[in-house]
């Protein structure tokens, strides 16, 4: 930890300033390490600068002040912080999922702080907890405006950044009520910048249409017959098919092994590994493999090489790879063969959840169960109307026969 500096006697000087038709005065002192400055505007008389002097050498000497604050650096509060809501958060994932059933928050909750103190560190630059002000705030709005796709997504971190402030008051390194991401309007960029973040942002799709999966398929397949020797084309077109039938998080698919494939029952099993946290406690479950899934993964098995169900070239699980070797620029360059414009993992998980009710005959509880969803309202999140279901759903109707 840096060790703050020790609080002396704080004395304010007064500075003088010549400007081109008058003369002005300025406040100046020492402050933790820091110069401080007060302007006293273009009017003011040396007599009201010394009795200024005097009055803010007396605000920054009082007891009551010394004994309210407690100066701490930004880097000193975080760990301070890390360490008290969520003790071993540093350890490895084996050890940290012992430790987090102590912590009063979900392993989410802690992945979404630090994604906002990690983003607010970086284009804040804070220093001082005490000195953190609304000029932070609106700098650290206007640059991760623009690093981010939806405005709604710095709000969540405004709104994380609100809650650290309310710490820092509550133990002491910030003055009460001092919160500059505190009160109306303060924990959210804004309409209006909301509404400039959107103008001219074309909607992307949230789902595949049952023709758009099947030109993936297709596309894969065809792929693979033109190269019937490439392991890279055989493995991407069993991951897009397994995420297509699956409806998995493209990082649980990622670290499948084949023991945790059971043919006889057709279900697959996900667990924690170390290697990899699962999202929610709900996701460690079994979910079903549809036939043509199954068969497909017997086709790819016989071109086993590791544990791994999707190894790289190295025996590893296929998380990183070289520019155009990633899973995801496989997926959107296999997309653009198949004439589709946008593509995602998350997309095939959307799909399941909506063709799988609308044109599968699927119940909600069997869909929830699948995509391993603990709540309706997730669920929910993930179905959409599609068109060409509601279209298949009524072409039977007919009145007048």
């Amino acid at each position: 930890m840096v060790a703050l500096p020790v609080r002396k006697y704080i004395k304010v000087w007064i500075e003088k300033r010549k400007n081109r038709t008058s003369t002005s005065y300025t406040l100046e002192w020492l402050e933790f390490g820091r110069r401080r400055f007060l302007s006293l505007g273009p009017h003011a008389t040396l007599a009201f600068a010394r009795e200024a002097a005097r009055r803010k050498e007396q605000e920054l000497n009082s007891p009551e002040r010394q004994e309210t604050l407690v100066p701490i650096s930004w880097d000193d509060f975080m760990k301070k912080y890390w360490d008290t809501i969520y003790p071993g958060h540093e350890l490895e994932p084996a050890a940290r999922k012992e430790k987090a059933r102590t912590w009063a928050k979900s392993f989410s909750t802690y992945k979404r702080e630090k994604l906002a103190i990690e983003s607010f560190t970086r284009l804040a630059h804070p220093y001082w907890c005490h000195e953190i002000t609304a000029e932070d705030r609106e700098r650290f709005i206007q640059k991760r405006l623009a690093e981010v796709d939806s405005a709604l997504s710095v709000d969540a971190e405004l709104r994380t950044l609100r809650l650290l402030c309310n710490v820092m008051e509550e133990w002491k390194h910030r003055p009460e009520n001092s919160n500059p991401f505190a009160g109306k309007g303060k924990a959210t960029v804004g309409t209006r910048r909301q509404r400039q973040k959107s103008a001219g942002k074309k909607a992307q799709p949230e789902h595949y249409t049952v023709e758009q999966i099947r030109a993936l398929l297709t596309q894969a397949t065809k792929d693979v017959d033109d190269d019937p020797a490439s392991w890279n084309k055989k493995r991407l077109r069993t991951l897009v098919c397994f995420m297509a039938y699956t409806g998995c998080r493209i990082n649980e698919a990622i670290y499948l092994e084949w023991k945790d494939v059971n043919w006889d029952s057709g279900v697959a099993w996900l667990y924690f590994k170390v290697e990899n946290d699962l999202k929610t406690e709900g996701s460690q479950a079994p979910f079903g493999l549809p036939d043509r899934l199954l068969a497909v993964l017997r086709e790819w098995e016989k071109e086993k090489t590791c544990t791994w169900v999707f190894p790289n070239s190295s025996g590893k699980p296929w998380v990183t790879a070289g520019p155009g070797y990633k899973h995801l620029d496989q997926l959107k360059a296999l997309a653009k063969r198949a004439g589709i414009e946008h593509a995602t993992w998350k997309m095939f998980r959307h799909s399941l959840s909506t063709h799988g009710k609308q044109r599968f005959g699927m119940t909600k509880e069997q869909v929830r169960a699948q995509l391993r969803h603990t709540t309706e309202d997730t669920q929910k999140h993930y179905t959409h109307d599609d068109l060409a279901n509601l279209r298949d759903a009524v072409r039977g109707i007919d009145f007048e026969e």
